[in-house]
């Protein structure tokens, strides 16, 4: 959902209300939110302040909408500046300037692709302890996500998860009297649904489910299984349970009737297919303000292994910057961002909170007209899966295992006819490899 790139860098004056909150300290203005996780730090200097934000994470109108317009309320002595990633404003070259920004905003990949390997992340404990941030109403898993890769240290705070949910046709399923899917499946209940859409008729090519399959199945798996072991240097892709990813994957792509090769096997090209209207069931939807055909959804399925546990999960944080002189004010608006308030509103809009509070999770989605008498509940009626282990310092990062070595074995177990178990050793051997080289330079 969330876009790499920008269209635009941003300089934006924020411009806030001057009240304090009831309790509040004067001086800092107050209390940004009921409860500790979003109190606003205190002794706050009031002088002009400029946070710059480096946005890998974050589109120009997301920055608008969720940064300068409710940051504008809050603080009258701060500038934000966001700062789009490209040639020339790239984390790297931000170093290499000697203008490093105050603020990343990143996803969990944030860590073991840039941040870590560049060391700009040190532990914000003690921020959060002169500040009395109450870490408690977290949803843990944003802080499991972020310690995974750092070794147990909290870096910054979490603005949204994202959460999934099973998209269905419902035109599709009414066509071919086919009983809707419910939450709480298994991936055994939605593979026999796939089974009675999956057919061919009136010269047209129907399929029960098609999606980003490399996301969907293999890179959020619900085994911990993460590409690169987290001790060696080499690719876990011949643990055990990779198989059972691999051969639930294949099971729905294998029905007869369908024919894949390279082009059409390829991630990005079957998750166009839903929005076509000619699939049942996705999880990764494109542009659902632009389906032409009747939709709901339901929660993402399980494993029988696993019951009632769906795929990983994903954040976006604020990551405070090592080095930064302005880690204060920097945290002073990332608290502010995890405050009910904020929250509460962010969630009407479209993200989901990082909260554990249930008001605040029912908000979502409120004011997006798209999902207006949808089944919302169905995006977080399931347990995140757990985070697999981060890599230990020193081993190689940066080699995207996934989609220079899995990932095109896997098209060629669909497209070729490929041996999964020889797939699996040639990512394994190609992993291995890459990681070499790159440890050389």
């Amino acid at each position: 959902m969330w876009k790499k790139a920008l269209a635009l860098t941003l300089l934006v004056p924020v411009v806030a209300a001057c009240g304090s909150q009831s309790g509040g300290n004067k001086e800092t203005g107050g209390n940004a939110g009921e409860g500790g996780a979003g109190q606003t730090p205190k002794n706050v200097a009031k002088e002009p302040v400029e946070l710059s934000f480096s946005l890998y994470s974050a589109t120009a109108e997301e920055f608008e909408k969720f940064y300068v317009q409710p940051l504008k309320k809050k603080f009258p002595h701060i500038t934000v500046k966001g700062i789009r990633p490209e040639k020339g404003s790239n984390i790297e070259d931000l170093l290499a300037a000697g203008t490093p920004p105050d603020v990343f905003v990143g996803t969990k990949g944030a860590l073991p692709n840039q941040l870590n390997a560049l060391s700009l992340t040190e532990d914000i404990s003690p921020l959060i302890k002169s500040n009395n941030y109450d870490t408690s109403r977290l949803d843990p898993i944003t802080l499991d996500l972020m310690q995974k890769a750092t070794g147990g240290k909290i870096v910054g705070l979490p603005l949204n998860l994202n959460v999934n949910a099973l998209y269905y046709n419902k035109d599709l399923f009414n066509k071919f009297g086919v009983a809707y899917p419910k939450d709480g499946m298994t991936w055994d209940d939605i593979y026999e649904i796939a089974k009675k859409l999956t057919r061919s008729e009136g010269g047209v090519q129907y399929r029960g489910f098609s999606d980003r399959w490399g996301d969907t199945f293999f890179a959020a798996n619900p085994f911990e299984l993460p590409y690169l072991d987290p001790k060696e240097e080499k690719s876990t892709f011949l643990n055990e349970d990779w198989k059972k990813v691999a051969n639930n994957w294949l099971r729905f792509y294998t029905l007869p009737g369908l024919k894949f090769d390279l082009k059409t096997a390829f991630k990005e090209e079957d998750r166009k297919i839903f929005q076509t209207g000619v699939s049942g069931m996705t999880i990764m939807p494109l542009n659902v303000d632009k389906l032409e055909f009747a939709w709901d959804i339901v929660s993402v399925p399980s494993y029988k292994e696993k019951p009632g546990v769906g795929l990983q999960a994903n954040a976006r944080y604020n990551y405070i910057m090592k080095g930064s002189k302005k880690q204060q004010a920097a945290f002073e608006v990332a608290a502010y961002m995890t405050s009910e308030e904020y929250q509460l509103q962010m969630a009407k809009d479209g993200l989901f909170p990082v909260l554990t509070d249930e008001k605040v999770k029912k908000a979502y989605m409120e004011n997006d007209p798209v999902y207006k008498g949808k089944n919302i509940q169905a995006f977080y009626s399931v347990k995140f899966a757990p985070e697999p282990q981060g890599r230990a310092p020193g081993l190689v990062n940066g080699v995207n295992a996934q989609d220079k070595y899995l990932l095109p074995e896997m098209m060629k177990v669909l497209a070729e006819n490929k041996d999964l178990n020889s797939a699996l050793r040639d990512a394994q051997e190609g992993t291995v490899k890459g990681l070499a080289e790159a440890k050389a330079k």
